[in-house]
């Protein structure tokens, strides 16, 4: 029995049965165990040669053209959000020729026929696979017949109920800076959000900040969070800031130093600051959760690992959901810590 068969059996794609086997925290428990009982029944074992999920194509492509995979972006090339993406894109590609593909990227916009181009597209250059960036679908792709190809989102809202997603895991990060920010004296932690952040994603990110303030013993009720606009005036959020009595901020994203400037707020002197998703280890000094090369290489992993099996879209299947955690990097913004080494590392 391969990997796809076993798959199969239980439900789920290849990719979540790679991962639930090695136990990796992408998958979340119930769903490991439930895989790792049903393959100790079976007495089903995964072939070592196939440990990474796909081998490394080794042939040595010089008068034959590679195969392609595509990423395809909800918004243009200048947009927020497909700018946020690039870092991640830029180690998908690293990723994905590793496994032998090479990468076609694609801009839908507001296209009326965007999609209709894409599946051309596709179809002309025999490309089976897909990723879906970061963006607003909603009726971009309606039509798409998603049963011909491999596909994966980085999106956290729901394109498609079978598409599988792979994403950045909020709650975690969210609890993981928030604990960094404890152990470094903070009391009164804000949080603050950029206005346009996908739905889910606030969801889970103002869920976690909230559970953690009332799991507290003797908690005094959270501030309510702060969402920041682009170019917006610094006067609410000072007057927010000083109403609640802050001495922490914790935000989703990297907001630029020139908007606390105009306050005279310094970093950590007068409050702390920490970021939940970091993309780019190599940019900026705040301290917060870095996710780096996390979700690029998970993504390539996971489509790469469906063309190697030769699985499709299952319109018949609910999606799988992979979550990525990222780690906590000292920043300039923060205090050093005031509990021991030991008690920081098990965050």
């Amino acid at each position: 029995m391969n990997m796809k068969e076993f798959a199969a059996i239980c439900g789920v794609s290849p990719a979540t049965v790679s991962y639930a086997l090695r136990n990796d925290s992408r998958i979340s428990e119930p769903v490991r165990e439930r895989i790792q009982s049903k393959a100790r029944e079976v007495n089903y074992r995964p072939d070592s040669s196939n440990s990474a999920l796909v081998r490394y194509r080794k042939q040595i492509h010089t008068d034959v053209q590679r195969p392609s995979v595509a990423i395809a972006y909800a918004h243009p090339p200048a947009s927020r959000r497909t700018k946020l993406f690039q870092v991640h894109v830029n180690r998908f590609r690293q990723s994905i020729q590793q496994y032998g593909y090479d990468l076609k990227e694609y801009y839908i916009g507001n296209q009326a026929d965007g999609g209709a181009k894409l599946l051309h597209q596709m179809r002309v250059n025999d490309t089976q696979g897909l990723v879906l960036a970061w963006g607003q679908w909603e009726q971009k792709l309606n039509e798409f017949p998603w049963q011909e190809f491999a596909v994966a989102s980085a999106e956290r809202n729901q394109i498609h109920p079978a598409i599988d997603r792979v994403s950045v895991n909020h709650f975690n990060a969210t609890e993981v800076a928030i604990q960094a920010l404890e152990v470094r004296g903070a009391r009164r932690i804000g949080l603050v959000c950029h206005h346009d952040l996908p739905l889910r994603v606030k969801k889970n990110i103002v869920g976690a900040y909230i559970q953690h303030i009332y799991k507290k013993e003797g908690h005094s009720p959270p501030a309510p969070p702060y969402f920041y606009k682009i170019g917006a005036p610094t006067q609410p959020f000072e007057k927010w800031r000083t109403k609640h009595q802050l001495d922490a901020i914790l935000a989703h994203r990297q907001i630029d130093f020139s908007f606390f400037n105009e306050q005279g707020l310094r970093f950590p002197q007068d409050s702390q600051y920490a970021v939940i998703e970091i993309d780019d280890n190599n940019a900026h000094e705040e301290s917060g959760v870095v996710i780096d090369a996390g979700l690029g290489d998970a993504l390539a992993e996971v489509i790469a690992a469906k063309l190697h099996y030769g699985e499709r879209v299952d319109l018949q299947r609910q999606g799988d959901l992979i979550l990525i955690n990222g780690q906590w990097r000292e920043g300039i913004t923060t205090h050093p810590p005031e509990k021991s080494s030991t008690e920081i590392a098990s965050l």
